[in-house]
């Protein structure tokens, strides 16, 4: 196999499969050999050459025949918005968007899916459904030839992980763990992007403006989209990438088929894949939030329950602090919870985060950063900062944040009033209790 590392510059995968692949139903060892298959409808012409190639590239031969479908190019952003609802109950996705930027994720939620529906839609150029076990390819593109046929061949290796390890059993769908769908699809990714590179260090003929516009893209994936959604990009594909090379260098292509049937379960065992991942395992601890309701009262309702994740969590840093001071508050990460609560008749909110932490240490240190990124969400000054009964109060006429950080856990709420934060916390706290008083004592 070609060294992927020296055609990275044709990470063009570009082609962005919304709703992506994932989970291996099979065992590791996926079968190399099978007849030849016909395909349920007359492929393009063009395409003939692309599926061999997809199969030499990732050594695997197609199980099953393969559906296509043309899309006009006006006609990609209506589908692709279709997908993403798919996936949500209504109203779920703004609701998750909201938390995202009442934790200071993302700036505005509002209209805010539909941007990114269009930045997307603005530069795929072919997509494989897993859903419908359809490959998508777009009419009267104005690329090259070269860069459809690198992203043809990256959804052709979709659809072999489909029929060999069962993409619709990985969680890349889990609406209530965005970090472990991430992780799941940075293997999917990583492994369609490591044979990719193979097919294009063989086969594309790119000339130095074409391979720049795909290096530059790869490096600022819409420049329209948030930062947020730009690195989750460039996690799945980059991060990714590093995963699967991680792996082949292990085992290959079989250490690769494997990973499909115990996929990495956070974003920290794809960052830190040799040590958390490859070489051993650190499982991410379960994180729950009692519901809050009991105490917000009828008149509320939680809209919005997720886990962040290393990743995430380094974002929300890199978002308020400088890139260089980002990094190692968020490294020692071992799990989280996120709430956020809203009114029903109104627009008050209440935003929930727990975390553990790997050290007291490593807690001590998401909390100091924690710290500075409340006081600039809430424009607070040095006098509107002080240590509640529950732990650091930051509090100003844009609401009020309390911050405790007790051993290797973290505790976050943020309101519109020092009152009902304290009385959130106080719940979750007591809630804690209650845990602890149900446990079974020793005899």
């Amino acid at each position: 196999m070609s060294d992927p590392g020296k055609v990275v510059f044709l990470l063009l995968l570009l082609a962005i499969t919304l709703g992506a692949p994932a989970y291996a139903a099979e065992a590791a060892g996926a079968e190399t050999a099978a007849p030849a298959v016909e395909e349920k409808a007359p492929a393009p012409p063009e395409l003939a050459a692309r599926k061999a190639e997809a199969e030499a590239a990732r050594e695997l031969k197609f199980k099953e025949a393969l559906d296509y479908k043309l899309l006009k190019r006006d006609e990609i952003a209506p589908f692709l918005e279709e997908k993403v609802r798919e996936q949500f109950a209504e109203g779920e996705l703004e609701a998750l968007l909201l938390a995202y930027e009442k934790l200071g994720l993302v700036k505005s939620a509002e209209g805010l899916a539909a941007l990114l529906v269009r930045a997307y839609a603005s530069e795929v150029m072919a997509f494989y459904d897993q859903k419908t076990h359809t490959v998508h390819l777009i009419e009267d593109l104005p690329v090259p030839n070269a860069m459809q046929q690198i992203a043809q061949v990256h959804e052709l290796v979709h659809a072999l992980q489909d029929q060999h390890f069962d993409l619709n059993a990985l969680p890349l769908e889990e609406t209530h763990n965005s970090d472990r769908s991430s992780a799941a699809m940075a293997l999917v990714e990583g492994d369609a992007t490591l044979a990719t590179l193979e097919y294009a260090a063989e086969h594309a003929q790119l000339s130095l403006t074409d391979s720049l516009r795909v290096a530059l893209f790869a490096a600022e994936p819409g420049p329209t989209a948030p930062y947020l959604f730009q690195r989750e990009l460039k996690f799945v594909y980059f991060d990714g990438l590093r995963l699967a090379q991680g792996l082949y260098k292990k085992g290959g292509w079989e250490a690769l088929n494997a990973a499909f049937a115990d996929p990495p379960a956070s974003t920290e065992q794809v960052l830190h894949y040799k040590d958390k991942y490859i070489e051993a395992r650190d499982e991410p601890t379960p994180v729950e939030i009692p519901d809050c309701c009991a105490v917000l009262g009828t008149g509320w309702a939680l809209v919005a329950d997720d886990v962040l994740g290393e990743l995430y969590t380094q974002v929300l840093f890199r978002q308020h602090l400088s890139f260089a001071r980002a990094a190692k508050p968020s490294r020692g990460w071992d799990g989280d919870r996120l709430h956020l609560y809203r009114e029903r008749d109104g627009t008050d909110t209440v935003l929930v985060w727990r975390s553990v932490w790997d050290t007291d240490k490593d807690a001590a240190e998401f909390g100091d950063a924690y710290r500075k990124v409340l006081v600039r969400k809430l424009g607070a000054r040095d006098r509107e900062i002080a240590h509640d009964e529950l732990g650091l109060l930051v509090q100003s006429e844009a609401g009020a944040g309390l911050l405790r950080v007790e051993g290797t856990h973290a505790l976050t709420v943020e309101a519109s009033s020092a009152t009902l934060a304290r009385s959130v916390m106080r719940h979750v706290l007591a809630g804690d209790d209650d845990d602890d008083d149900n446990e079974p004592t020793a005899e």
